[in-house]
């Protein structure tokens, strides 16, 4: 039986997250703090992780306490109610109906609080492009990247654009993978895209107030990208333009949510104007996604009702995008690329080791092709940035050249002639959806500072975030993972690897990761950060100090990471000011 009603807290949003991980658990918390409320969320040992299932029941019962205790609005991640988290959603044998009794709190709750605002995502199941099963079931593993193949073929014959060396590959992986593997691939996915389109029941009787469905790791063609062909089609017959959105994304949804619901109280919906750092934009489509650029940014306005300006007069925000001018290269390559072959013999054999296996990978050529591409000016990009940001413009910054890390050369730039802590949002973090979500919610909630006026501790908040991204997605990400996994991790006797590290080199590996970013970290709050002044309205305070406090791996692997960003900061007074 469910509490009875409470009055509401204005002040009080109630986030299920996808997962433990920084993006989608101490993100969104940083994300709601600048803009104002608390962010209340389940505690992280009851999420699902690829070695255990959420605690579904659990927080079901503490959602239900929480709406009790008062709260205006909730953003739920449906997988981790219904599934017990993102990767048990590509796991689990549940049924349909199972998975549907789990969400079912839901609607008891819009039903006992009608105002209560719940905005819903749900994962486009993604098909693993390799043979690893980490997040994925074990026989992935060893008919992953057929599946994926299978999967494009068969799409592109349902939609009569198979080439006859399409048929011929889709019949040899037909004979190739056990039948009992597909059937039981295929279930699932059925499974879940029954849920989905009973998500689309449920936001047409009212039960969500938006909902999202995420395709996770796009393509042009699949088994999912016909699946969203299909959801997309349904939305529009229901008439649900207004409510649901189908396109790319998965890790940074919630974050893209909490935007929309500080956005929806002050009725603000955002007009964007894009500039790009290449006149090749509308040309390139970056990996894992599906549409150009251009029409990624539509995509990601839809949660927030917004639109593309005709004119920079006539937006709200600028939104600046480093795109590919060729093809968009893998960021984790850049340092590799970037090594000379004389430092490499003058590493420990283990270590040049390290450097040979990377080196022989496929794909670097396109990587160092971007990086050194004349179709893209950073040196003019990071000036129209920083004389956008001296005439007052909202600017934000969605760095998606390279997948899975951000710009380091345009980074370099923008330190030294930008400055990027006034800088609406940025991001640079695995695909250009993710980052687009990430630089869009933020941006918008700067912006409603900037409009409506904010206190020191949101003022604080925002630029622990901003900082927070530079560290992770320019120097961690573009830099120093990579540096780390292939000169550290051999010398200490650890696979060079971003996945799974062994139990017995964790302790050691955090010990060295946090005094080699920190130390990194606290180089670029001195040069870009400390000393300059934050304000919105009649509020501004000057950071002193930003630094990382402490530093996770919640899944045991470098690949990502988390850290608590501490901040010191003075009220900056009208004397300051004079």
């Amino acid at each position: 039986m469910l509490p009875q009603k409470n009055p509401v807290n204005p002040d009080r949003l109630i986030v299920i997250p996808l997962d433990d991980r920084i993006v989608n658990y101490e993100c969104p918390q940083l994300l709601g703090e600048a803009g104002g409320v608390e962010v209340q969320m389940p505690p992280k040992d009851w999420l699902g992780t690829p070695w255990r299932t959420g605690q579904m029941e659990n927080i079901s019962n503490w959602l239900a306490e929480a709406v009790q205790a008062g709260a205006s609005g909730i953003i739920v991640a449906l997988d981790t109610l219904g599934y017990g988290g993102l990767v048990n959603s590509r796991r689990s044998s549940d049924t349909a109906e199972e998975v549907m009794a789990r969400l079912q709190i839901l609607g008891e709750l819009k039903a006992q609080r009608p105002a209560l605002s719940i905005l819903a995502y749900n994962i486009l199941m993604r098909i693993n492009r390799s043979n690893d099963a980490e997040e994925e079931k074990p026989y992935v593993a060893v008919y992953g990247s057929r599946l994926f193949e299978m999967s494009v073929c068969a799409d592109k014959q349902n939609m009569a654009v198979a080439s006859p060396e399409d048929q011929t590959r889709l019949a040899a992986l037909q004979a190739e993978i056990p039948p009992e593997i597909v059937a039981d691939y295929l279930a699932g996915r059925a499974r879940n895209h029954q849920v989905n389109r009973a998500m689309l029941d449920w936001t047409k009787a009212g039960v969500f107030d938006y909902l999202i469905i995420a395709q996770d790791d796009t393509v042009d063609y699949g088994w999912n990208i016909a699946e969203a062909r299909r959801l997309r089609q349904e939305a529009r017959e229901k008439r649900l333009a207004a409510k649901v959105s189908v396109y790319p994304g998965a890790d940074d949804i919630g974050m893209l949510l909490v935007g929309r619901f500080l956005a929806s109280r002050r009725g603000f919906q955002p007009r964007i104007w894009t500039r790009y750092s290449s006149a090749r934009h509308a040309q390139v489509i970056t990996d894992y996604e599906d549409r150009p650029m251009e029409e990624l940014v539509k995509a990601h306005l839809g949660p927030l009702g917004g639109i593309l300006a005709e004119s920079p007069d006539q937006a709200d925000i600028w939104l600046y995008l480093n795109t590919p001018a060729e093809i968009q290269g893998n960021g984790p390559d850049q340092y590799v690329v970037s090594v000379d072959e004389a430092y490499i013999r003058a590493q420990p054999p283990a270590v040049q080791q390290a450097f040979r296996n990377y080196l022989a990978y496929p794909g670097l050529q396109d990587t160092l092709r971007e990086m050194h591409t004349p179709q893209r000016n950073g040196v003019e990009f990071a000036r129209s940035l920083q004389q956008a940001l001296q005439s007052g413009k909202t600017c934000a910054l969605a760095d998606v050249a390279f997948v899975n890390a951000s710009d380091k050369a345009l980074g370099d730039t923008l330190c030294e002639l930008t400055d990027i802590a006034q800088l609406a949002a940025y991001g640079g973090w695995n695909t250009a959806g993710n980052t687009l979500g990430t630089v869009i919610g933020q941006a918008v909630i700067r912006h409603l500072q900037r409009l409506y006026g904010a206190t020191p501790q949101m003022l604080a908040a925002h630029a622990r975030f901003l900082f927070l991204r530079f560290v992770e997605d320019y120097l961690y990400q573009s830099h120093w993972r990579t540096k780390f996994m292939l000169e550290t991790l051999p010398q200490i006797g650890a696979r060079p690897t971003t996945g799974k590290l062994e139990p017995e080199h964790l302790p050691q590996v955090l010990e060295l990761l946090v005094q080699q970013l920190r130390a990194a970290a606290n180089s670029l709050a001195q040069e870009a950060f400390v000393g300059k002044s934050i304000a919105a309205g009649e509020t501004a305070i000057v950071l002193e100090a930003l630094r990382i406090d402490g530093l996770s791996l919640p899944w045991g692997r470098l690949f990502d990471l988390t850290l608590d960003i501490g901040c010191e900061y003075r009220v900056h007074t009208q004397e300051d000011r004079q």
